[in-house]
C-alpha cells in the first residue's frame, strides 16, 4: 500500500515537472510589449482637474492641462491657505517606456503615470502611490484641447 502511494505521489510530482513555468504577475502599470504606451495609443492632451493630499492642509486643488506639443499649464491651489491658485507654464518630457512624464522645473519636477482618462500623481521617487488612498492621487480628465 505504501509503495503504491510513494508510486502515485512520485508520478503527480514528475508531471508538474514538465509543466511549462508560470509567468509572473505584471502589474496593470507596466509597459506594453508590443510597442503600444500611454503616449501614442491614448488620448493624453487635454485638461485634468482634482484635489490632491497636502500634508498640513484639506487639500490642494489642482488642474493641469497638457498640450500635444509638451507644453503644460499647471494651476495649483492650497485650501484654506491661498485665496486665488498659483499658476506656472512650462514643458514637460516623456519617460522612455511612454508611461509617465515629467514637468520641468517650473512644475518642480513632478511626474504623473499618464491613464486612460486620468493622470496619477508620482512620488517623487518616482514610485506609484499605494494602498487604499492611492486614489487620492488622481487627477481626473474634463476636457479635451480647444474646449
Amino acid at each position: 500500500m505504501k509503495t503504491a502511494a510513494f508510486a502515485c505521489l512520485a508520478a503527480v510530482l514528475i508531471a508538474g515537472c514538465d509543466a511549462p513555468p508560470r509567468e509572473p504577475d505584471t502589474p496593470a502599470a507596466s509597459p506594453v510589449v508590443d510597442g503600444h504606451n500611454a503616449r501614442n495609443a491614448l488620448d493624453w492632451n487635454g485638461v485634468y482637474e482634482g484635489t490632491l493630499p497636502c500634508a498640513d492642509c484639506p487639500g490642494i486643488r489642482t488642474r493641469l492641462t497638457l498640450r500635444q506639443d509638451g507644453r503644460y499649464e499647471l494651476e495649483t491651489q492650497y485650501l484654506d491657505r491661498q485665496p486665488r491658485a498659483d499658476r506656472v507654464e512650462g514643458s514637460f518630457t516623456w519617460q522612455p517606456d511612454g508611461t509617465r512624464i515629467t514637468l520641468d522645473q517650473a512644475g518642480d519636477g513632478r511626474q504623473y503615470f499618464v491613464a486612460e482618462g486620468r493622470l496619477i500623481q508620482l512620488y517623487t521617487d518616482g514610485t506609484r502611490p499605494q494602498g487604499p488612498l492611492a486614489g487620492n492621487h488622481e487627477l481626473q480628465k474634463v476636457a479635451n484641447p480647444g474646449r
